[in-house]
C-alpha cells in the first residue's frame, strides 16, 4: 500500500470543497426549498402561496369599482357597509378548466362563497374579478375581512380588507 501523507493545508482545503459542494449543489440541482418559507408579503394586505393550481395571479386588490376589462378602477381597502367590495387578481394567468371562487372571512371566520367559474380557454394578462355586496337588503358588518381565492380546491391568494 501507498502511504499518503496529508498536511493540515490539503485537509483545509478538501473540507472547504466539501462544505462549499454541499451547499451549492442543492441549489443547482433545483432540490433548494430554503426560500419556499420565505415568500412572506411585508404588506399584511394580501398572501401569495406557491401552489400549482392552474391559476398565476397578479397583484390581488379591492377596489369600489372595475372597468370593462373586469380590472380595478383604483383599489382601497376601505369599505362603507352598503357599497360593493370588487375583488381583483391583476394582471393573471389561468389555464383552460381552472376552476377559481373567492370566500369571505368575517373577523377570521367563513361566511360567504361567491359561485365557481371555470376558464373556457387559456387566459393571460387578465383580470379575474368577483363582487361582494349586501345580500338582500342586508349591509355588511363593520370590521376586518378577508377575501380568499380558491383554486381548483386549493386555498391560494388573499387579500384583507376593512369594512366601516
Amino acid at each position: 500500500m501507498n502511504n499518503i501523507k496529508l498536511d493540515r493545508k490539503t485537509i483545509v482545503i478538501g473540507l472547504i470543497v466539501l462544505v462549499g459542494a454541499l451547499y451549492f449543489l442543492p441549489k443547482i440541482l433545483g432540490n433548494d426549498n430554503s426560500d419556499d418559507n420565505n415568500n412572506n408579503n411585508s404588506s399584511g394586505s394580501s398572501t401569495t402561496n406557491q401552489v400549482d393550481t392552474g391559476a398565476n395571479f397578479g397583484q390581488i386588490v379591492t377596489a369600489n369599482a372595475v372597468d370593462r376589462d373586469g380590472c380595478a378602477v383604483g383599489s382601497t381597502t376601505t369599505f362603507s357597509t352598503s357599497g360593493p367590495i370588487y375583488v381583483v387578481a391583476q394582471d393573471s394567468e389561468v389555464k383552460q378548466g381552472t376552476a377559481i371562487f373567492v370566500r369571505l372571512y368575517y373577523q377570521g371566520q367563513p361566511i360567504e362563497d361567491l359561485p365557481e367559474i371555470t376558464a373556457d380557454q387559456d387566459y393571460n394578462n387578465s383580470c379575474i374579478n368577483f363582487v361582494f355586496g349586501p345580500t338582500q337588503g342586508a349591509a355588511l358588518q363593520s370590521g376586518q375581512y378577508e377575501a380568499e381565492f380558491v383554486v381548483n380546491g386549493n386555498q391560494s391568494d388573499s387579500v384583507t380588507f376593512q369594512v366601516q
